[in-house]
C-alpha cells in the first residue's frame, strides 16, 4: 500500500480530530495546538499557519465530508457536516404519507399497494438537496431537548450582512415549498427568550448551517448547552393561536381580522371564486 502523502496525513487528522469534537467543530487555534502536539509522535515535520490554512482550504473545496467555516458569539470555527442525505426514510415518508391522505379523506382497500404508487409528495423544498429537511431534524431535536440554536441570518428586508441570531425554537413550518423555524430571540442581558415570536426562512440561514449555543467559560473555551423551558415560552407567546389570522407565515403587527363582503354580477363570480384569495374564504 503507497504511504500517504504528509499533507494527505495532515488531512485525516484534521478530519479525526474535529469528528471527536462537541458537534464536530473546533477553532483554527484548536486545530493548529492538536496538530503540534501530533505530528511529531507520527515523525512528521511541524507546519505553519499557512500550510494549515492551505490544508483546511483543501478540505473545505475537495473532501468528501464537508467542512464550512462559520462564525459563533464573535469566535470563528471549522465546522464538520456528514453529507447531507437526499431523501427522507421510507417509514416516514409512508407516516408522512398517510397524514397527508387522511387529510385529503383518502381511503385505500389494498394494502399490498405502496401508498407512494397511488400518492405522489415531494419532501424537500427549494431544490437544496434535502439540507432543509437535514436542519429540520436539527430543529426539531433542539426543541425536544430544549437547548438553543445559532446561526447567520440574511434577512429578506434588510441590507445588512449576515446577523448571528440565537433562539429558542419553538417549532418547524412548511409553508408554499418553504421551511421556516418559528422561534424567539434570546436575551444575553435577561438570559432567558424574549417572549416574541419571530419567524426564519431556512434558505435564508447562511449556508443552511446551524448549531447548538454553547455556554462560555471563564477562560473562553465552550461549556455547556444553553437551555430554555418549550412549555411555558410556547404558552407565553400564544405558539398554538399565534398563526391563525396569518398571512402564511407573516403577522401583520397590531392587525386585527375584518369580515369585508364583496358583491359580483353573475357572469363574474364563477371567475372570481377560482381565483386564489389571501386573508380568508370566498362564499
Amino acid at each position: 500500500m503507497l504511504q500517504l502523502k504528509a499533507q494527505s496525513q495532515r488531512q485525516q487528522l484534521i478530519l479525526d480530530f474535529l469528528k471527536e469534537q462537541a458537534f464536530m467543530r473546533a477553532s483554527f487555534a484548536q486545530i493548529q495546538e492538536h496538530l503540534r502536539i501530533v505530528l511529531p509522535t507520527l515523525g512528521l515535520k511541524p507546519i505553519s499557519r499557512r500550510s494549515l490554512e492551505a490544508d483546511l482550504q483543501v478540505l473545505r473545496e475537495q473532501g468528501g465530508d464537508k467542512l464550512i467555516h462559520i462564525r459563533v458569539s464573535k469566535k470563528h470555527y471549522y465546522q464538520l457536516f456528514a453529507e447531507p442525505q437526499s431523501a427522507v426514510s421510507e417509514a416516514l415518508q409512508e407516516s408522512m404519507l398517510q397524514q397527508i391522505a387522511q387529510q385529503l379523506g383518502a381511503k385505500f382497500k389494498e394494502p399490498n399497494i405502496k401508498l407512494q404508487d397511488k400518492l405522489v409528495f415531494s419532501f424537500s423544498a427549494l431544490n437544496d438537496d434535502g439540507q432543509s429537511v437535514q436542519m429540520s431534524a436539527t430543529c426539531l431535536q433542539a426543541i425536544e431537548q430544549q437547548y438553543l440554536l445559532q446561526f447567520l441570518y440574511q434577512s429578506a428586508f434588510g441590507t445588512y450582512k449576515s446577523r448571528l441570531q440565537i433562539v429558542a425554537p419553538l417549532q418547524v413550518r412548511f409553508y408554499e415549498g418553504r421551511f421556516y423555524l418559528v422561534a424567539c430571540e434570546w436575551s444575553e442581558r435577561l438570559k432567558a427568550p424574549k417572549p416574541q415570536i419571530k419567524v426564519f426562512a431556512f434558505d435564508l440561514i447562511e449556508n443552511f448551517v446551524m448549531v447548538p449555543a454553547l455556554a462560555e467559560r471563564e477562560d473562553g473555551a465552550e461549556g455547556e448547552l444553553l437551555h430554555f423551558a418549550w412549555a411555558p415560552l410556547a404558552q407565553e407567546v400564544e405558539l398554538k393561536t399565534y398563526f391563525k389570522h396569518c398571512l402564511g407565515v407573516a403577522r401583520f403587527k397590531e392587525s386585527i381580522p375584518e369580515l369585508i363582503r364583496l358583491k359580483f354580477t353573475d357572469w363574474a363570480i364563477s371567475y372570481v371564486k377560482a381565483r386564489r384569495w389571501y386573508g380568508g374564504a370566498l362564499k
